[in-house]
């Protein structure tokens, strides 16, 4: 028999994956308001903690999203450039993520 807690270990990986993504995306946002920005200053204007925030500006910088200069982070003329590519590939998976709900719900329920 299979008890399943209140949350679904079906799920847990994404969730995890997801989180960090989500941080990324606020830092992005701070730095598209306000450039360059430090860790404190983007800690100030999103409320994260200084650890999660230099985690995720090693990830941003290790894939070209950000570089460092000598007053904090700010986004690489690249990333500005890819835009509309990094909002359509969003979009891809925010319809793949409608795609599987469709399809576990007409698996539980049978319906559409």
């Amino acid at each position: 028999m299979i008890i399943l807690t209140q949350e679904s270990n079906l799920f847990k990986e994404l969730k995890e994956t997801l989180e960090p993504v989500k941080r990324h995306i606020r830092i992005i946002e701070a730095l598209m308001n306000d450039q360059p920005a430090g860790i404190i200053k983007i800690s100030q204007s999103t409320g994260m903690p200084d650890h999660k925030i230099r985690y995720s500006l090693r990830i941003l910088e290790k894939d070209g999203i950000i570089t460092p200069s000598k007053d904090g982070a700010i986004l690489t003329p690249e990333f500005i450039e890819n835009k509309d590519r990094i909002l359509a590939e969003a979009k891809e998976i925010l319809d793949s993520f409608e795609d599987l709900y469709s399809e576990i719900k007409k698996s539980f329920t049978g319906k559409k």
